[in-house]
């Protein structure tokens, strides 16, 4: 059984706060505005992409009932939930061409490139230039791509490429023994 805290000190002020209410809105009148502003930001780290108003809809439904039962904070707590909960942000899926057939080799969006390097060097989401850069559709350029790589490899997230690497391939997640013979008796 897991209890409390059963009345948390809450502080006004951090980091991550402040990465998510990235305005302050100055009248009960403006509150939509900025919920808005904070949800296009964060959807599009999050989807990986630029946003649509179709996609940020649904995540201002959502900030809408919760600012109805709890004010502007519990509102925009409330959208967060449900982005954060979305398959577009749980999973990274890429659009297969139309004109693809089955087994046939085909190019990817520049957007879907900038998540697969992204997750690759960095086990993260794309940066906010990568983004930029995909979204201009210049990614797949082969001196842009080069660029972008190495700007990637000097940053100091590429060490999660080392890191991974070598953890998945000696195997060092798992405990030592054979495991397989254990469970087959």
């Amino acid at each position: 059984t897991i209890a409390g805290p059963y009345r948390p000190v809450v502080s006004a002020d951090t980091a991550s706060r402040r990465a998510v209410f990235i305005c302050q809105p100055a009248s009960p009148a403006a509150e939509e505005a900025c919920a808005r502003r904070i949800f296009s930001r964060l959807a599009r780290g999050a989807y990986r992409r630029p946003v649509s108003a179709g996609d940020l809809e649904p995540l201002m439904a959502f900030y809408r009932a919760g600012r109805a039962a709890d004010g502007f904070d519990g509102g925009i707590q409330r959208g967060l939930r449900r982005l954060l909960s979305s398959p577009t942000f749980l999973f990274r899926v890429e659009a297969v061409p139309a004109a693809a057939r089955p087994g046939q080799a085909y190019r990817i969006s520049d957007l879907d490139l900038a998540s697969r390097l992204s997750f690759f060097l960095w086990s993260s989401v794309p940066d906010d230039e990568l983004l930029k850069v995909a979204a201009r559709g210049v990614l797949s350029n082969r001196v842009t791509l080069e660029l972008q790589v190495r700007r990637m490899l000097a940053d100091p997230r590429a060490s999660a490429l080392v890191e991974n690497f070598a953890s998945q391939w000696l195997s060092l997640g798992k405990p030592f023994g054979n495991n397989r013979t254990q469970r087959l008796r």
